[in-house]
Parts: structure tokens; sequence; C-alpha cells
């Protein structure tokens, strides 16, 4: 009896093409510098998928299991941006230690079903004993006191706002300025950093957010064609936001931090502008996925602590707290 030939390995081999030239456009790996809103967000999923068709092809010990290997070392730099295999932090007093939290106005509208946010997250910051913590989506009207932070400064997003930016320390803060984004609601404030004898400059800034909620599914059939538009205007947005920033941020002439709820991930082109000319913590010394928000089944990193390059990342960490929609990351720095 002649045996029926079929065309399953070929369909196989050719979705794992794609959806390999998929992932490496995803992470820019060929240095295009082009940006695909839905596509950078699904990285992961990416990932995953052509993780399995190299198992798949691995079991039966077939040549198709190179091609994840030469895309994983063609792209390695990019994957570094997603996971980092080990890491390479030392836990140290040394050094001075920031953290950036976006608080969701602590738990203001009860998203999360926790007794007394507030006081949960400020026993955190106390055992977690940071020298200087920057936080996003800071309710002026909902926060604890923080006791052990002498110098505390708060700027709404709008005027007269009760929810912005808010920086707590150790130790001074001088000449802070509140910093807008035209038509929207989010923001920052810049402020000088007194550290021993050196003053710093540092940023705390909140970009246009995604709203994208935790339950939705990018593939739900309600979103298609409008998801991706709006994915697209507000990837716009946050690129005029990121510029302008750049702008503010040229005329700085010391050393800076910048704690930023960026609302999205390292393959962006807002994250690419950020980190050009500066150090990602988590790239230096982080570990795992370092995910920092709260979305199902996708690890997301959107919330970054960058520093100039004259700067040593000692140690960073992400923070594995459910007190907001977030997760807290700090990074302990001193100078090269």
């Amino acid at each position: 009896m002649k045996k029926r030939k079929t065309f399953l390995p070929q369909v196989t081999l050719a979705l794992n093409f794609i959806f390999l030239l998929l992932q490496l456009f995803a992470m820019d790996s060929f240095g295009f510098g082009l940006e695909f809103p839905v596509l950078s967000l699904v990285v992961p999923l990416l990932c995953l998928i052509n993780f399995i068709f190299f198992v798949f092809w691995t079991l039966r010990l077939k040549w198709p299991a190179l091609l994840f290997l030469i895309a994983f070392a063609w792209s390695f730099e990019s994957w570094q941006l997603l996971y980092q295999f080990k890491s390479k932090g030392i836990i140290t007093s040394k050094g001075l230690h920031v953290m950036s939290y976006n608080v969701r106005s602590f738990n203001r509208f009860n998203w999360l079903d926790i007794e007394d946010v507030p006081t949960a997250i400020a026993n955190f910051v106390k055992t977690t004993d940071p020298d200087v913590v920057c936080f996003q989506e800071y309710a002026k009207d909902n926060a604890p006191l923080f006791k052990e932070f002498p110098y505390q400064v708060f700027l709404p997003y709008v005027p007269n706002g009760r929810i912005g930016s808010c920086v707590i320390s150790k130790y001074p803060i001088l000449n802070s300025k509140k910093i807008t984004f035209e038509a929207s609601k989010n923001g920052g404030m810049q402020g000088d950093l007194v550290w021993k004898q050196d003053t710093l400059r540092l940023y705390n800034i909140h970009f246009e957010s995604l709203r994208i909620d935790s339950k939705d599914t990018l593939f739900s059939p309600e979103y298609s064609k409008k998801f991706n538009t709006k994915l697209e205007r507000v990837f716009e947005l946050q690129n005029k936001q990121v510029a302008q920033f750049e702008t503010l941020a040229s005329t700085n002439r010391f050393p800076e931090i910048l704690c930023t709820d960026l609302n999205n991930n390292s393959f962006s082109k807002s994250y690419k502008s950020l980190a050009s000319a500066r150090i990602d913590a988590f790239k230096q010394k982080g570990k795992g996925f370092g995910a920092t928000h709260q979305f199902s089944f996708f690890p997301l990193r959107i919330d970054y602590i960058l520093t100039a390059p004259n700067f040593k990342i000692v140690d960073f960490q992400t923070h594995d707290v459910v007190l907001s929609d977030h997760k807290p990351i700090s990074a302990r720095l001193s100078w090269r």
C-alpha cells in the first residue's frame, strides 16, 4: 500500500520561520529601528512559541532545532532586556539605595482586596530601607507619613491635583520642579539630591499610560483593530513625551538618576531613546524576567531605574510585593 504523503513537517517549518521572524522584528534584532506596538508587547509570547518549536524539533533530532539557537545567538543582546540569566548583584549596604514605585494611589479605589494598603506600603519601605523613593501615582490624601524620611516633595500631575509624583529622601532635595506633558494627565518632577559631597539630578517620570487592564487579552475579539490603533496613538504620544524629556535633560549638568514608569517595555522606541545614553540597572544586575506590572500571563517590565554612565550599579531588585498593579524596583548605586 502506497504511503500517503504529508506536508505537516513543511507547514511546521514554515510556521517556525514566521514566528522567528516576528520575534526578531519585535526585538529589533536587525537594527532597522522600526516599531511594532502589538508585537513589542507580546515578545515573551513569541519567545515561548519559538521555544516550543525548538523542543519539538530537538525531540525529533531534526536540523530546524538550530533555527532557535541561531536566532538566540543573533539577538542575545535583546534577550538581556527580557531576561537576565544570572544575577550579578551583591548584597551590600554601600552606595545610594534608590527605589521606584508606582503605588496606584495607595489602593484609593479598593482595586485590591487588601486591608490598609497605605500602611502595608509604609512598612515595606521601612523594612527595605532605601535612601530615596520615587513614587508615581502618589495620592496625597491617602498616603502614609513615611516618618523615616525627613525630606519629602509632592508635585501633582495637573494644577491643584491630588495625585502626582512624590520623592521621599534621607538626603536634602533642592530645586524641585514639576514636569508636565501636553494633553496628558501624567507627568513628573525633577530635583537635586544632595548626597555626601555630591549633587545628583533626580528625575521621577510617569509617561503616558497604555490603559491595558490586567484582565484584558491582546487577542480578544472586541479589540483587534481598535486595540492596535489605540496602541499606536499611545506609543506616538509616549515618544513625544520622551523627546520633550530629553530636551529638558540635555540642559542638566549633574549626574542623573531617572526613575520612571515608562508604561512600555524594553523593545519600544521610547525605552531605546531613554536607554541609549544611560545604564539600565536591571540589565546590569537584575535577575529573571524582572516583570514589574501585574498583567495576566505576560512578564511586562515597564518600570525602570536608568542612570548616567558614571554610576556603577552594585545591586538591583524587583520586589515581589503585591500592593499595587506595579512591583517596586530598587538599585544600589556608587561612583565608578
